[in-house]
């Protein structure tokens, strides 16, 4: 008997979640398998090349292997005292014995050797822009980092989010009948969900944010919505806020590399404490699409006519041949008459002298 009665709870639970499926409708408490990314060693064609910033160089390089597939390459040049010298501090360890290392203060005798796959999280439509995850692999440091970066017209930006879709129920415009209300149900605005959460791409671990902010956008204003880091396993739950008599739904959780955010307290569906105000930020940058929004100032920029190790070394040679001019004096030099003359006459008739001169006389 328990075991027709297990069977039978088993057997309404699948069909239940298959029903919901089929519909397209997920239920908030309804555990679902989420798809991992995948990622790949070849280099995303947005990320190729040199790209400089105002503290560092970096070279995204693609190399053929001894069976003839690709793989990437990775160089950081961080440009130190003042951006005055060029220090390789990562790198592969074969490149050493192509271009022999500087010996000097500033750089190691041996480059940390960083190793980078990649992961495509999302492209526009055009191919003119897309949002990567660096799945990064530091020596001496057992975990991998994912560091999320957006490329839009030539510029990586550490700070960006993604358009996603989120629902609206207006219960004011609703029909009615005598027996029930039925609400009505549409997707509303533009919802730009955070991807993003690494202050920069470093030769060592970067710092990650412990919130991040999603941001539903309508006709008349911007919802500012909140998530906090998580230790709960993601899921495709919603959750939801109102505002007057409309009520809108959005993820509860987000996923941002191996963070994970959400935007409810415990097993909650219900969003609290929403800002709200007229437009998402003053300085903005979006895909030719609007399907990437993303925050300025940008983090790097792309270096035109230049892909390969060599252009980086010439980089770094044309900037390490700078010398610094010299410090200008504390006073400025001018013509001053110190009349030493008329000194020396003085000091004739000075008595606290005159033994002194009296010893010099015979010299």
């Amino acid at each position: 008997m328990k075991k027709s009665l297990f069977s039978l709870v088993l057997f309404f639970s699948i069909f239940a979640q298959v029903c919901f499926s089929q519909a397209g409708v997920v239920p908030a408490d309804v555990g679902i398998t989420v798809k991992p990314y995948v990622s790949e060693e070849k280099i995303p064609e947005h990320l190729k090349g040199i790209w400089q910033g105002s503290d560092r160089l970096l070279l995204f390089n693609d190399v053929r292997t001894e069976n003839g597939a690709e793989s990437g390459e990775f160089f950081a040049v961080l440009r130190v005292f003042y951006g005055w010298y060029d220090e390789r501090t990562a790198e592969p360890a074969s490149y050493a014995q192509i271009k022999t290392r500087d010996r000097n203060d500033a750089s190691a005798k041996t480059a940390e050797d960083i190793i980078i796959t990649y992961r495509t999280i999302f492209e526009n439509m055009a191919k003119n822009a897309g949002v990567y995850e660096l799945e990064v692999k530091y020596p001496n440091i057992r975990d991998t980092i994912f560091i999320p970066v957006c490329v839009i017209d030539g510029k990586i930006y550490l700070d960006f989010l993604i358009r996603d879709s989120a629902l609206t129920t207006d219960f004011l415009n609703s029909q009615t009948d005598s027996q029930n209300q039925a609400a009505k149900t549409d997707v509303v605005g533009t919802y730009y969900r955070a991807a993003s959460n690494a202050d920069g791409i470093t030769v060592s671990s970067p710092r990650f944010k412990k919130e991040v902010t999603s941001y539903l956008v309508v006709e008349d204003a911007v919802y500012l919505i909140r998530y906090w880091e998580s230790d709960m396993e993601y899921t495709y739950a919603k959750a939801t806020f109102s505002d007057g008599n409309t009520t809108f739904t959005v993820d509860k959780y987000i996923r941002v590399g191996n963070h994970v955010y959400q935007c409810t307290t415990g097993r909650s569906s219900k969003i609290r404490n929403i800002k709200k105000r007229p437009i998402i930020a003053d300085s903005t940058v979006f895909d030719s699409e609007k399907s990437i929004c993303a925050f300025g100032p940008e983090y790097l920029v792309k270096v035109p006519n230049g892909s390969e190790r060599t252009n980086l070394q010439e980089i770094i040679d044309e900037n390490n041949k700078r010398r610094k001019a010299p410090p200008k004096p504390l006073f400025p030099p001018s013509e001053i008459n110190f009349h030493w003359k008329e000194i020396t006459e003085l000091e004739k008739y000075n008595p606290y002298t005159w033994n002194r001169r009296n010893i010099d006389l015979g010299k």
